[in-house]
């Protein structure tokens, strides 16, 4: 595979078309809510709250699923949002941020390409006001390392992310101006210092290039690009995040502009959006995502609600199967209410046909649950860990059986291929 260069009081287990106005997208605000405590979510509606628009039921499937031709897959998992709990572990476990999600690790290795949504700064020696100060060292000291309501982690977490296989990382979010514009750079620094492939921010030594990074794997070009609705009311001075509401338009044509390259596969955008631990994605976000699609892109990976939503299959007005799903939840966090520890990983395969077209050919998933074991905190596949039948039963409710994939099959992103195949029962 090619690789671009919870609290102690945390449960054991999780079972016990024209442009939008920007004011549709939620407002700023001062502060998210992405604390530890609290309960609120607004639960999964089949029906639908997404004002009038109706999300396709049923399994998602591509007719171009069997075609021949060069392959890859695609992995993505949601937020990596390190409260207090989670950073203290890793300043004393052996393999440091990695035990947060070493049950996992086998599975994002085996895509060709995986992406996470990195919910913070990673800046040595900066505090909350953006000054630098002395750094502690691999510490979790309140100062410069902190959590909840301005995180910063150590770098020590990129190059973590790195080894434990991921390749590119959304550094558009919320709490991107954690650390004020020094930190966005500092972010940025540790980032290319590692070799770990990121969109979203720029450099205030370059601010007016390019917001979006392209990854090469499996002989595949992908141009990624992301955006966040706010900064937590932190001003953006020197201009340095991509909005997903106020340069809508902007998004919108470098993402016609990106699909018009000939050199590239794929565009997928990932947006910081929506309404924190809702897992009904508002009609706002929907129309602005289909709104990227038709301008070229071929996915849509959402984040911010910091619980999952649903996903769909969208078909443009020029026939191109596309895809979306409106947010990812967390990946890692220190949130214990149990809609905010499940979570999934997705797997999206893309085949490139016979007239050189890349396509999506299918969509599997899954089921992860932040969870805590012999003492430890991490995410773990909630079909290899007993108790966690509630966790699972969430997820598989938003997403189906059709589509899911237990943590031993091999990866297929197209098993109806195989005639002998047959969906999961339960």
């Amino acid at each position: 595979m090619r690789r671009l260069a919870l609290v102690a009081a945390f449960l054991v287990g999780c079972s016990s078309s024209s442009a939008p106005a920007p004011e549709e997208l939620p407002a700023a605000g001062d502060l998210s809510a992405d604390d530890e405590s609290g309960d609120a979510y607004d639960p999964y509606d089949p029906i639908g709250k997404a004002d009038g628009y109706q999300l396709p039921k049923g399994p998602v499937k591509f007719t171009t699923a069997c075609d021949k031709g060069d392959r890859m897959v695609v992995a993505a998992v949601g937020d990596v949002l390190l409260h207090g709990g989670l950073q203290q572990q890793a300043t004393t476990a052996e393999n440091r941020f990695r035990s947060l999600w070493s049950d996992v690790e086998g599975l994002l290795k085996r895509a060709d390409l995986t992406y996470a949504n990195l919910e913070g700064p990673t800046a040595s020696g900066v505090d909350s006001s953006g000054k630098a100060v002395k750094d502690p060292g691999f510490k979790f000291d309140g100062t410069v390392y902190t959590s909840y309501p301005q995180f910063n982690y150590h770098p020590f977490l990129v190059d973590d992310l790195l080894t434990t296989g991921v390749d590119v990382v959304s550094t558009a979010n919320n709490h991107a101006l954690d650390r004020r514009w020094l930190g966005v750079d500092k972010t940025i620094g540790v980032l290319d210092a590692a070799g770990m492939a990121h969109t979203g921010t720029q450099a205030s030594d370059a601010l007016g290039g390019r917001w979006h990074t392209v990854t090469e794997s499996a002989g595949f070009r992908l141009a990624w690009l992301s955006c966040t609705y706010a900064t937590n009311g932190i001003p953006d001075t020197k201009k340095q995040v991509l909005n997903c509401t106020t340069q809508a338009t902007e998004i919108e044509t470098m993402v016609s502009e990106l699909a018009a390259d000939s050199t590239l596969d794929a565009v997928i955008v990932t947006p910081h959006w929506g309404t924190e631990y809702s897992a009904n994605p508002a009609s706002p976000e929907i129309k602005l995502g289909h709104r990227w699609l038709e301008a070229g892109a071929t996915a849509i990976i959402g984040s911010h609600p910091h619980v999952l939503q649903p996903w769909e299959k969208y078909v443009t007005k020029d026939g191109r199967e596309t895809f979306a799903i409106y947010s990812l939840g967390n990946f890692v966090s220190g949130q214990s209410q149990l809609a905010r520890r499940s979570t999934l990983l997705l797997y999206m395969g893309l085949t490139r046909g016979e007239d050189g077209k890349v396509r999506i050919n299918g969509v599997r998933y899954v089921p992860l649950c932040m969870t805590k074991q012999a003492g430890r905190l991490g995410v773990a596949p909630v079909d290899a860990v007993s108790g966690l039948q509630e966790s699972r039963a969430l997820t598989v409710k938003m997403f189906g059986l059709w589509n899911l994939m237990t943590p031993t099959e091999d990866l297929v992103t197209t098993p109806q291929c195989d005639p002998d195949w047959t969906p999961p029962a339960k």
